[in-house]
């Protein structure tokens, strides 16, 4: 099987020797010396936008299932989120250490030690921390950038548990302001405190955040929708029939228990448009069989998002008031407005690997922007 063209980790002590090699290649070999490059060095923490699909726990497996019977989109050798399209792009050719994980809220942010409670299979294989990575103080001490996303689980989660009411007669009537900036304010908390780490463990680094594309898209542009119960019973045959039963071990040192995956459904504990059907607000339309959202829908979905990203923006003045000093080094990308199209979204939440190749570029060029000040 090929080699992917990789560079990342997700391990940390794998990560601090990619570091450390690439500063002694600095150092000691001349500059034409082939693969000798200052690459940035940094950190990736978040949700599934840059885990999709539960991409954390499935890299190895998931190149010998796209190599052998074909299964694709688990695999390291696929990119199907953010960060597996930032990490592989040339332009940026960064040094990336991944932390995020499939369904983490923004607690996760400020966690010292992983919450073990939101995150894909987080209770039984608990994710690595920003905190702890940047206990490392060779990472600590080469860090470029910090990249995070957070926030979208949590407002999903306040938005179906009392934000969204009974309809009435428009959409503005039908949904709880107050608690709605509640919830996008608790998720700035976690934020300020990821700064506050940045600020105590590695201040040179810049922290890039993002806003979400306006997700009101119900159609999908394409298939990708995963069932892990069934992939685990494939995965167990898939063993069986190769012989491979010494990977088990290996493949459970580094997170992926064979035996334990199959007990999480990625679709199903977001999906909004379950709470407006439940709560009497107007059905999405469907024409010719094809479903899009309800414009009503869609005003509060916009403003959910918009929520969040006006709060996120009010960190500067908050980090201002709390510490008597400006918030320097930080920036949250706005891409509400991208990937307005059917065909960029995998359901109702994730994009498939057209949108988040688009979006990537993006990240790419805000992150080349701000290390280079």
């Amino acid at each position: 099987m090929p080699a992917p063209d990789i560079d990342y980790a997700r391990n940390i002590q794998k990560y601090e020797k990619l570091v450390a090699r690439n500063k002694w290649q600095q150092q000691s070999l001349p500059k034409w010396w082939p693969g000798v490059k200052a690459k940035p060095i940094i950190i990736s923490e978040g949700d599934s936008w840059f885990d999709f699909p539960v991409k954390s726990l499935t890299d190895v497996l998931g190149v010998l299932l796209r190599h052998t019977i074909g299964l694709k989109n688990f695999g390291m050798d696929s990119k199907t989120n953010v960060i597996d399209f930032l990490s592989r792009d040339k332009k940026l050719d960064g040094i990336f250490l991944r932390l995020e994980r499939s369904g983490d809220h923004a607690d996760e942010l400020s966690a010292k030690q992983a919450d073990k409670k939101h995150g894909v299979w987080e209770d039984k294989f608990p994710s690595h921390t920003l905190y702890t990575a940047l206990q490392n103080k060779t990472v600590a001490k080469h860090l470029d950038a910090i990249v995070l996303s957070a926030g979208g689980n949590d407002m999903v989660n306040a938005v179906r548990h009392g934000v969204i009411q009974q309809y009435q007669e428009t959409w503005q009537q039908s949904y709880d302001s107050q608690l709605l900036k509640m919830a996008a304010q608790a998720v700035c908390t976690h934020y300020l405190q990821a700064i506050e780490y940045r600020d105590e463990f590695a201040p040179n680094a810049k922290i890039l955040c993002h806003s979400y594309a306006y997700a009101v898209q119900v159609t999908r542009g394409t298939t990708t929708e995963f069932d892990l119960a069934n992939v685990s019973k494939l995965i167990n045959l898939l063993l069986d029939y190769l012989k491979l039963d010494g990977l088990v071990k290996p493949l459970k040192a580094v997170g992926i228990n064979i035996n334990k995956l199959g007990d999480y459904t990625i679709q199903g504990q977001s999906n909004l448009h379950k709470t407006f059907d439940k709560k009497g607000w107007p059905a999405n339309p469907v024409v010719d069989g094809v479903e899009s959202v309800h414009p009503e829908r869609a005003a509060f979905i916009k403003t959910m998002l918009d929520v969040l990203f006006e709060s996120v923006n009010e960190l500067p003045q908050e980090y201002q008031a709390k510490h008597n000093k400006s918030l320097t080094d930080f920036a949250c990308l706005d891409i509400r407005n991208e990937v307005q199209e059917p065909k960029f979204w995998a359901d109702f939440i994730h994009l498939n690997s057209d949108g988040y190749k688009q979006v990537s570029k993006r990240f790419r060029d805000q992150l080349l922007a701000m290390l280079a000040t």
